[in-house]
């Protein structure tokens, strides 16, 4: 498995997401949702940047 990692830049201030998958489309739907409730949840706008990629054995 892979370990996505990206960033969520909100107006407050950056977060950093992992996101455990095994590929990345799945990692990157994860990721969309997640960054879909914080938007429902504080009507912001929220920036998603893909940071890395780390290896797990």
């Amino acid at each position: 498995m892979k370990e996505y990692i990206f960033l969520l830049e909100e107006p407050v201030g950056t977060r950093e997401i992992k996101i455990i998958a095994s590929g990345m489309t799945d990692a990157f739907k994860k990721a969309k949702a997640f960054r879909k409730n914080i938007i429902q949840d504080t009507k912001l706008k929220v920036n998603m940047i893909l940071k890395g990629i780390k290896y797990n054995d």
